[in-house]
């Protein structure tokens, strides 16, 4: 009986400090602006996970010095991650990186996303192509006659929305930073995010990135 106390104590403590840090890193960002990023809170289409890798990435994309000030340095810490060549080129990026319009969810976006993380986790793939060979080109004909660009970024592994983002933007095996690219891309306007189990990694996140729609 002691030990089960002593074990919530514990639990309770860490929660404390989690939750502790988390809003002295907010602290920093002001009220309206975290309002802002939170464009897809009231959406039904996304689960609570989703919503918050929205969040995240328009913090990022709305001011990456104090992305990278706050929850990049933050996260870089408590997760002991090397300040490698990935590591550091990122921060010198978002120090240098203007501000981007914020990102609005998108219910085909987040289909397209939806469809093809299920596919992956299904079927235990990873990529762009779906798993009945179709290209990622036939797999976004849809899109083209909507959006005036599509970019798609994939994740495997992480099922919390910082570690999506965090993961992405750092980019490790990515050729030419494409992830990151995609997440602060100065042309995209909407999003679609879905995270679904996935059969070899657990959980996979599928973000699909939309410029200005054509039919406006």
């Amino acid at each position: 009986m002691r030990n089960s106390i002593l074990f919530l104590f514990l639990i309770f403590q860490v929660l404390g400090y989690s939750q502790s840090q988390s809003s002295d890193l907010l602290q920093l960002w002001p009220d309206t602006a975290l309002a802002k990023a939170n464009s897809a809170l009231e959406v039904s289409y996304m689960n609570y996970e989703e919503k918050q890798v929205v969040y995240y990435i328009n913090l990022c994309r709305m001011n990456p010095a104090l992305f990278e000030e706050t929850f990049l340095k933050e996260y870089t810490k408590e997760n002991k991650i090397k300040k490698d060549k990935d590591v550091r080129d990122l921060i010198s990026q978002l120090k240098e990186t203007s501000p981007r319009v914020l990102l609005k969810p998108d219910p085909l976006l987040t289909q397209t996303a939806r469809n093809h993380a299920q596919d992956m986790g299904n079927s235990g793939r990873t990529g762009h192509n779906a798993s009945d060979g179709s290209s990622y080109q036939v797999r976004m004909e849809n899109l083209a006659s909507e959006f005036s660009s599509v970019n798609e970024n994939a994740n495997y592994g992480n099922e919390l929305a910082l570690n999506i983002v965090i993961d992405l933007i750092i980019g490790r095996n990515v050729p030419n930073a494409g992830h990151r690219r995609n997440i602060l891309d100065i042309e995209s306007r909407f999003i679609g995010v879905a995270i679904e189990p996935h059969k070899r990694f657990r959980f996979n996140c599928v973000q699909d990135f939309g410029g200005s729609k054509n039919n406006h």
